[in-house]
């Protein structure tokens, strides 16, 4: 215990035997067994009486009536707002006017003959617009089984709704906003004014009831030597009840104290935390009541004496409680100090600072934490209490109220799992912007204004508490985008507990590549390492996909080595289906493939043309010349070994794929691939650059007199006649003069394969076959021009037949089309005249229609007339 009220004699054997009293402003009123009421004033040594030194106080009768009453004064209420006194005597209501000097009666409340007891329910509501003040008061007598409501309004009480009945004669009561708690013999219970009620729980062993309010609508209820608050639905408002030295008789509020008169002294209790605060012997206390508008002083009246309680000055109370760890009550003290704001709000933030180190201290690391929160501590300060997790010349920074525990085993446990959940919401907090900036009156512990340098703590404690605590949660802290943690620091503790996976993260979301990548390729050449997760090389792979253009020779630098271990996983660093990959430069990854790695330009290359559809000319050259440069090379390989089935697939299937490619590719630049084909070998390919030169002579050569291949050079014919019937209409024709004239040209070629001469004669039948078949397609005057005289007129019967034929079916068809045209001509002409013949004729009475004015007339008359007449 300790001294929390001093307790001060007003009035000392009274010659009249007190009944009552009431206390406003400076003023006592007394109300007395004979009927007479006394109103004294109690002037206080210092103006504040929460920081008063000295407790004495002056005592004045200033006003008093014997004739206040006839029969002894049971109750009094003042409102000072109306200045209005409320005395029940003769088992009867009355106001009395506090200004006049004998408090006349203003009004008696008729209705309330045989009242027991009144309560009152005083509320301020701010309802002007110009800011007035209005205070109402509301009054609700008990007379016998019934509570008759009032209203004060225009100097009068005037009831208001019907009167309440309940079972039994309610022996006290107390008004909390639309709520009435009674205290019926043996019983409490709660009565709306809409008349609903229930019951409650009894009074104990004791049938007396004692109910009193508190100032935040709430309850207090007697049990025996027990005391329940309830809130105004009938719920427990604290989960422990108080207990007193037996039964009080009366109970008063004085916050955060709660008051009771025991029938042998006064106890001084609080709710929150629960304990005795002081102990007071006043002799015979009978009496208690608050003064109304001034917080720590109460009077207590026995029948002859009264006493005024003064609460101790805050300043002098706090030294004691912080002493004693009543951080709960030091607070609830220091938010009514008279101090200055500021002053008030650091003293506050100095003793919650204090309850939240005992709290750690006695392992409660939830609450703790989460009070240092609500401070906004310095995370700096918080994370000094745990070991290892500052470095520790910075930690020797740090000053702490007492020692610190040592944590270790589940305690270490249950603090660093409550670190975490203060560092999460204090990250969160941060991230969003919406803490409090960081100063010496809103922190604890250093004073660290930077918000950079907060997250940069707390996502590096953040993860220090993972690795101790559940480490699975360490890659996800490291993948996020805005992830503080310090390099330094964050490398060592990763380091140290063998994360290296995690490591590389690090490295990856700080663009420290380069160490990412060696330690990477350190892990994965280390055999001895096999069971690690970086020892494949399927994690260097997907590292290097997912850098992007802008670190393309840091590519270059670490793809040799896993394409010198894999050629075909390596070459998925550079066509994997990635939006990263496909925005390499290909060109310059084309080169490098091509000096370092020549055998994956080839497959890279097809992978750009087939699957991305790159038309850059630039790589449809370089993969024709490539095939050319695998055929070449396969070539002589299969001269080495002719047996081999399986090189000459690959050889087969090489030719297959660059004549399809140099068939449909139309992106390749012929003349460019075709200067870099040999004369001896490729002559399919060669005849299909020639043919996409437009230079058709010389690839029928190939196909007619070179590899002796008709139905090729028909197919060929055809696959050129389709695509651009205008351009290629003498194909065929060229066909049929090579198979009548070979060329010089083939003939030496073919002399160089070792052909004979007569092998290069004339084919007149392929040739008249050929224009028996294609007849639509070749022109009949040069085709018999460039046929020998020698040949029948017989043997061109069926050629010239069918070529007359088709040039009478196109005669005719143009005819057709000359005079369908000519028709169309004629109906536009009839078209022109007819519109041409209408006129429009204006004149000076002719209106506008949209402004309601005569048009101009004169020459700009002629000119409207012309103009719609050359329409």
């Amino acid at each position: 215990m300790y001294v929390a009220y001093e307790a001060i004699p007003i009035l000392e054997k009274l010659p009249l035997q007190i009944e009552s009293i009431a206390a406003y402003d400076e003023h006592l009123l007394v109300g007395t067994h004979q009927g007479h009421l006394l109103m004294y004033s109690v002037l206080q040594g210092m103006n504040s009486h929460l920081d008063c030194s000295s407790p004495k106080s002056e005592v004045h009768l200033l006003r008093s009536n014997k004739y206040f009453a006839r029969k002894p004064i049971q109750q009094l209420a003042v409102v000072p707002e109306h200045q209005i006194l409320i005395c029940l005597s003769d088992f009867t209501v009355t106001v009395h006017d506090l200004t006049v000097f004998n408090f006349p009666v203003i009004t008696t409340l008729s209705k309330s003959k045989g009242a027991s007891c009144f309560t009152l329910d005083v509320k301020v509501r701010q309802t002007s617009l110009t800011g007035e003040v209005a205070v109402a008061v509301r009054l609700c007598v008990v007379v016998r089984r019934k509570l008759q409501l009032y209203y004060w309004k225009n100097r009068e009480f005037r009831e208001f709704g019907q009167d309440l009945s309940v079972s039994d004669v309610p022996r006290a009561v107390a008004w909390c906003r639309e709520t009435l708690c009674l205290g019926l013999k043996g019983e409490y219970s709660l009565l709306k004014l809409d008349g609903e009620q229930r019951d409650l729980f009894p009074t104990g062993k004791q049938p007396e009831p004692l109910v009193s309010s508190m100032s935040d609508d709430r309850f207090i209820l007697g049990r025996d030597d027990q005391t329940i608050l309830i809130d105004i639905d009938g719920n427990p408002c604290t989960k422990h009840t108080l207990t007193w030295s037996e039964r009080p008789l009366l109970i008063v509020e004085d916050p955060p104290y709660v008051i009771g008169v025991l029938q042998t002294c006064l106890e001084v209790r609080s709710f929150e935390p629960r304990l005795l605060v002081q102990r007071l012997e006043l002799n015979r206390a009978k009496f208690i009541t608050p003064v109304i508008s001034k917080h720590g002083q109460i009077y207590v009246a026995s029948p002859s004496h009264v006493w005024c309680l003064h609460l101790v000055p805050v300043h002098q109370q706090l030294p004691r409680l912080l002493e004693d760890k009543l951080f709960q009550l030091a607070i609830q003290l220091a938010n009514m100090s008279g101090e200055p704001e500021d002053v008030r709000t650091q003293q506050i933030q100095h003793i919650k600072s204090l309850h939240a180190f005992d709290l750690f201290q006695k392992g409660q690391y939830d609450e703790s934490l989460q009070t240092f929160f609500k401070l906004n501590a310095d995370p700096s300060y918080v994370i000094g209490l745990f070991p290892d997790l500052l470095p520790v010349e910075f930690r020797k920074q740090l000053e702490y109220p007492g020692n610190i525990p040592i944590l270790q085993g589940k305690d270490l446990d249950l603090a660093v799992s409550a670190l975490v959940k203060y560092l999460t919401e204090v990250r969160s907090d941060l991230m969003n912007q919406n803490t409090r900036a960081v100063n010496g009156k809103a922190s604890i512990g250093l004073n660290l204004k930077s918000r950079r340098q907060l997250l940069q703590i707390v996502d590096t404690t953040l993860l220090k508490c993972y690795l101790l605590t559940n480490d699975a949660l360490v890659a996800s802290l490291l993948r996020l985008r805005d992830n503080n943690c310090h390099l330094e620091e964050s490398e060592r503790a990763l380091k140290r507990h063998h994360k290296y996976a995690e490591l590389i993260i690090l490295y990856q979301t700080r663009g420290l590549h380069r160490k990412a990548l060696e330690l990477l390729k350190k892990h994965s050449l280390k055999t001895e390492d096999f069971g690690s997760p970086l020892a494949h090389r399927e994690r260097t792979i997907q590292y290097l996909q997912h850098l992007g253009p802008e670190h393309i020779d840091l590519i270059f630098d670490f793809a040799s080595w896993v394409i010198d271990e894999n050629d075909q996983a390596g070459l998925k660093i550079f066509i994997e289906d990635l939006p990263e990959v496909e925005e390499l430069p290909r060109a310059k990854v084309y080169d490098f493939l091509y000096k370092n790695h020549k055998a994956l330009a080839l497959p890279y290359l097809e992978h750009v043309i087939y699957e991305w559809k790159d038309s850059n000319a630039l790589f449809h050259n370089a993969l024709a010349v490539l095939y050319k440069d695998k055929i070449i090379r396969l070539a002589k390989e299969l001269e080495a070994s002719p047996s081999n089935q399986e090189l000459n697939f690959e050889y087969l299937q090489a030719r297959s794929k660059l004549q399809n490619f140099l068939k449909f590719t139309r992106n390749c630049t012929p003349e460019a691939v075709l200067v870099q084909y040999p004369y001896d070998c490729l002559f399919e390919e060669r005849a299909i650059l020639l043919g996409k030169l437009g230079r058709h002579e010389e690839a029928l050569t190939i196909y007619t007199t070179v590899l002796k291949e008709l139905p090729s050079a028909l197919e060929y014919c055809k696959m050129c006649y389709q695509s651009d019937p205008v351009s290629n209409k003498e194909v065929y024709f060229y066909l049929i003069k090579l198979l009548l004239q070979p060329e010089t040209g083939a003939i030496i070629s073919a002399k160089g394969n070792g052909d004979s001469d007569a092998s290069l004669m004339p084919n007149i039948e392929k040739a008249l076959e050929t224009m028996t078949q294609y007849t639509s397609k070749i022109d009949p005057i040069k085709a018999l021009a460039v046929l020998p005289s020698y040949i029948p007129f017989s043997r061109l019967k069926i050629f010239l037949q069918r070529s007359t034929e088709f040039c009478t079916s196109r005669r005719r068809e143009l005819q057709l089309l000359r005079g369908l045209l000519y028709a169309e001509h004629l109906q536009a002409h009839e078209q022109r005249i007819e519109s041409q013949n209408q006129k429009v004729i204006i004149t000076e009475s002719n209106i506008c229609h949209v402004c309601k004015k005569r048009l101009f007339f004169g020459s700009q008359r002629y000119f409207i007339y012309n103009r719609f007449m050359r329409f």
